[in-house]
């Protein structure tokens, strides 16, 4: 016979959570077509501080946040907990991370990859919002962060020729400026305008490091 310690566990290792964290609750609101994941980490358990990894004690949780994962069956799914905040003594107080989800995000790292997935199959956020039963501004808000995480990832230290030139949108009436990794098939960066300004503002956004070891640039005259 499945005990709720079952369930709670059957969770955590659904969501990847790694102990201490663990699956308090699971609950089930059929008439909301809802499933809610109460998920803690013990109060007598020590924490890490987010700035330097020391190991300290807990100075109190925050309130309750929630966050839309991916759905279970045709239920929304929702991951809610109260973060602990750590007590570092060259820190001071600060909120840990969470495992599942990005800072300042109300959506898990799943859902956004899925998300993502979604503006890409849909090729627009406005159609990908109306399947995610989102709004614009949240589909966008996901699709920056993204682009902040692979920002972070990138390496520069290859670019060896580069590529600058225009791109017209909203039916032409709008331009912006590129610049292109050209060994690399990528976009580096993209600013507003197609003005020579706009192609200084775009070497410019390049580390002065890696500008000092590009053998060439191509652009239009």
């Amino acid at each position: 016979m499945k005990t709720s310690s079952d369930l709670h566990n059957h969770y955590r290792l659904l969501l990847g959570l790694l102990p201490p964290w663990v699956v308090t609750n699971v609950d089930l609101k059929v008439d909301q077509r809802l499933v809610e994941i109460a998920v803690q980490w013990p109060v007598d358990h020590e924490v890490e501080c987010p700035e330097c990894q020391r190991s300290c004690s807990i100075k109190d949780q925050r309130e309750e946040r929630r966050w839309r994962h991916l759905d279970t069956m045709q239920f929304q799914t929702i991951i809610k907990s109260r973060i602990p905040r750590s007590e570092c003594p060259d820190h001071g107080v600060k909120t840990i991370a969470v495992p599942w989800a990005g800072p300042n995000s109300r959506f898990t790292l799943l859902f956004e990859r899925f998300a993502i997935d979604m503006m890409i199959a849909a090729k627009s956020i406005k159609a990908a919002a109306g399947l995610l039963g989102l709004s614009w501004d949240q589909v966008h808000h996901i699709q920056a962060r993204a682009v902040e995480r692979g920002l972070l990832r990138r390496k520069l230290d290859d670019v060896k020729h580069v590529g600058i030139d225009e791109k017209s949108f909203l039916k032409g009436h709008k331009y912006a400026s590129l610049m292109v990794d050209i060994d690399g098939a990528r976009i580096l960066d993209v600013v507003q305008d197609r003005t020579l300004e706009a192609a200084e503002q775009l070497w410019q956004k390049l580390p002065e490091e890696v500008r000092g070891g590009i053998d060439a640039v191509a652009m239009d005259r």
